[in-house]
């Protein structure tokens, strides 16, 4: 009885072997297998050995302890304590076959620097000759996302759309180089580079720019610049653009169309553009037409005097007149005009509207204020005075 449950104990202990290290007689020389330098875990072969040993130095040796895999027949062992500082030398051997195998693990790229340009909109990567790729995540994340170095590869253009996004609230991202896993001690691959923070400011604040809806121009300065959607460019600012100039299909001689406008605060040797400003001008109204009581402004002479009469104007629906004498240019933004809020007859003497003067008329526009939207002034209608 005490022979048989000696043979079931020893039976046991054998089953709870590796099934690599059961057979001393098929015992060969250990080998090494994957190295993975973001687990920090070595993979180690058995190869029938009963038992495997580690030294740092060939002198003093350690039985190797780690985590068994069944399916590969191997132990990961941890190599976490090893120091990133410097190229590590780990020597393995078994206790049937003792040839010594060594593994170099080498050190961290601690040399590899990342810097943004936030003018330009584009990163450099220094010490970096080895890669073919960088990971990236915010500061407050966890996972790792890989890019290519290649700036035409969309990965590469997905984290620059990245950026784009980070610009509004401003953030911190963190990049590396990654590992590249060691397969065996002939290619034992490459650590992860240490990680570079870098931090994305968010832009200025977008120009705040208001339309001048009697002068027909914009609050531009040369500091900023417009998005001209037809070469697809951003375009230098004048300083007080006029809807001519930036908007020309808004005027009613172009078409008197609905224009979106894109403006920001160009970028300068030091700061990058600010965020985009956007601004809705409405297509400018045709000119008041004039004539007799019919239309929207009627003239005639009395005793040498002009009378004028703007038949539909109320105080929500306002015209304006303005009269340029004989010899003199007309300029809408500059024009001295005067405002019309009611329907009564206006008389004007011979000195105020002289003979060969011209008088023009047009609707008065509305600034947008809160509520209030833009309507530009419409386009000018004029006659000329001649007694």
């Amino acid at each position: 009885m005490k022979k048989l449950l000696t043979a079931i104990c020893v039976m046991f202990f054998l089953c709870l072997m590796p099934s690599g290290t059961a057979s001393a007689a098929t015992a060969t020389a250990v080998s090494i297998g994957a190295i993975d330098y973001d687990n920090l875990t070595l993979q180690v072969y058995y190869n029938n050995n009963a038992i495997v040993s580690y030294s740092t130095d060939k002198k003093n040796w350690t039985e190797l302890e780690g985590m068994y895999d069944n399916t590969t027949s191997s132990y990961f062992m941890d190599i976490s304590w090893l120091s990133a500082t410097s190229d590590q030398t780990l020597y393995f051997k078994g206790d049937v076959v003792t040839t010594i195998k060594a593994v170099i693990l080498p050190s961290q790229n601690t040399s590899f620097k990342v810097t943004f340009d936030a003018v330009e909109e584009e990163f450099t990567f220094d010490n970096a000759e080895e890669a073919d790729s960088f990971q990236w995540r915010k500061t407050s994340d966890y996972a790792w996302n890989e890019v290519s170095m290649n700036e035409s590869y969309s990965s590469y253009k997905t984290f620059m759309s990245n950026i784009e996004k980070f610009r509004v609230k401003g953030a911190s991202i963190v990049i590396q180089l990654p590992q590249v896993k060691g397969t065996n001690n002939s290619n034992v691959g490459r650590r992860p580079s240490k990680a570079i923070t870098i931090n994305i400011a968010a832009r200025a604040a977008a120009p705040s720019i208001k339309v001048n809806s009697s002068k027909l121009t914009l609050n531009t300065t040369s500091s900023m610049e417009y998005y001209d959607s037809a070469s697809g460019l951003w375009m230098e600012c004048d300083g007080a653009m006029s809807v001519e100039e930036i908007a020309p299909k808004a005027l009613y001689a172009k078409g008197g169309n609905n224009v979106t406008l894109k403006i920001r605060k160009a970028a300068t040797t030091s700061v990058t553009y600010s965020k985009t400003a956007t601004i809705n001008i409405p297509g400018q109204a045709a000119a008041p037409s004039i004539g007799g009581d019919t239309s929207d402004c009627k003239y005639y002479y009395l005793n040498s005097k002009l009378m004028l009469q703007f038949n539909t104007a109320t105080t929500t629906n306002v015209y304006q007149y303005v009269i340029v004498k004989s010899g003199s240019t007309f300029n809408e933004s500059t024009a001295s005009w005067k405002s019309v809020t009611s329907s009564k007859l206006i008389t004007l003497s011979g000195s105020s509207a002289p003979s060969g003067a011209t008088v023009y008329i047009r609707k008065k526009g509305t600034d947008a204020t809160g509520s209030v939207d833009l309507v530009l002034s419409s386009a000018v209608n004029s006659f000329t005075v001649t007694y």
